[in-house]
């Protein structure tokens, strides 16, 4: 002490270091690895049937590393979905107009029955987590408020069901109900070709939509 006192040396704190450049690559290839091994493990084994062992498979890496980015395949999933959602919500924003008509509505169910099967695995899983997953129904009842909400930029009866200070338990409640009714209407345009009930489904959509939108406006 009395040397170094003597001298003025001083010992300085080692840096502390990051995250090498290279450490940041490895780390954004394997999460997107991870990102596109569910999709594939998802397209072909469907969500309930695919295990972690099944992702870090297909992905070439080990559990380990699974666990530095997700806790759980629902983790995953949601951040799957989350690169998703934009580009739902965009088919979404197709419907324009304040009050869309019949023949409106229809035409903005072929373009969602087009993007839903150009989407299917992700569409079919999004069927399958809600009731698999312990927060899955909130999961995707939030994602069902924000279209909601969108529809409520253009729309009256949803602006009412989604505005702060408009919205009531109510008129909440049967907007989520009317897209349920619609979600699945057009779920099973999109799936069941064959379905001897899909014109009268097609119909009974396009109905209830357009009922919520008069009635909810009132």
């Amino acid at each position: 002490m009395a040397e170094r006192a003597k001298t003025g040396a001083t010992i300085r704190p080692m840096p502390m270091r990051g995250p090498t450049e290279l450490q940041q690559l490895q780390k954004r290839t394997s999460h997107q690895k991870l990102l596109d091994a569910t999709y594939s493990a998802f397209a072909e084994l469907s969500y309930p049937a695919t295990t972690i062992d099944d992702i870090v498979g297909r992905a070439q890496v080990n559990r380990s590393t699974f666990y530095r980015h997700f806790d759980s395949k629902f983790a995953v999933a949601k951040a799957l979905f989350s690169h998703f959602w934009p580009r739902l919500f965009a088919e979404y924003d197709r419907l324009q107009g304040s009050e869309p008509d019949a023949a409106a509505i229809d035409r903005w169910i072929d373009e969602l029955v087009e993007f839903y099967r150009a989407n299917k695995p992700l569409m079919v899983t999004l069927g399958q987590i809600p009731a698999l997953e312990p927060e899955g129904a909130r999961w995707e009842e939030d994602v069902r408020r924000g279209i909601i909400a969108r529809l409520g930029t253009r729309i009256a009866a949803f602006r009412k069901a989604s505005a702060p200070g408009e919205a009531t338990p109510d008129t909440e409640v049967r907007a989520r109900m009317c897209m349920m009714v619609f979600e699945t209407g057009v779920y099973h345009q999109s799936f069941m070709d064959d379905s001897p009930e899909r014109d009268a489904i097609r119909r009974y959509t396009i109905a209830e939509f357009l009922r919520f939108i008069r009635e909810g406006a009132d």
